[in-house]
């Protein structure tokens, strides 16, 4: 690996750890967290089209695809750029955006991505950068889909 390739791996190991936070305990819980906050502001203050994010969407499968491809370990535990998207998504589609709308969204979401129920559990065997978002992606889906179905029956 010539120094070209060696420094945008660096680079790209950085991004997909949430600059090392991958590294931490209980890292997905802390990426939800921290990216919860960030998205939140992120969404107040810019105006986000669907295209841009589909590009940051499959860039970062892209670099997630690398980073995994040139690791030891299938689905690294360590790379947490598919928390911060599947936070942003439920971020983004959130209806109302209340605290407790985001709140409640956000732990059925880290539940979900924890325990993995059918389907996101037969998503999580694919090992590459699209079974390491897809099932991060759906959950978040799910967990919206859920809190917008109890806005509209309570």
């Amino acid at each position: 690996m010539n120094f070209f390739n060696k420094s945008l791996y660096k680079l790209l190991n950085l991004i997909v750890t949430g600059f090392g936070i991958g590294y931490l305990p209980c890292s997905g819980t802390v990426t939800t967290i921290i990216s919860s906050i960030i998205c939140y502001y992120i969404t107040l203050v810019f105006n986000f089209s669907i295209l841009t994010f589909i590009i940051i969407l499959i860039l970062s499968t892209l670099f997630c695809h690398i980073i995994n491809d040139n690791s030891d370990i299938k689905d690294n535990n360590c790379i947490i750029l598919d928390e911060f998207i599947g936070t942003w998504i439920v971020i983004l589609l959130l209806p109302n955006k209340s605290f407790l709308e985001i709140s409640l969204s956000i732990f059925l979401f880290r539940i979900l991505d924890i325990i993995k129920p059918w389907p996101l559990n037969l998503l999580d065997k694919i090992y590459n950068g699209f079974g390491i978002m897809i099932d991060d992606i759906l959950a978040a889906l799910i967990a919206v889909s859920i809190i917008i179905l109890l806005n509209n029956f309570i």
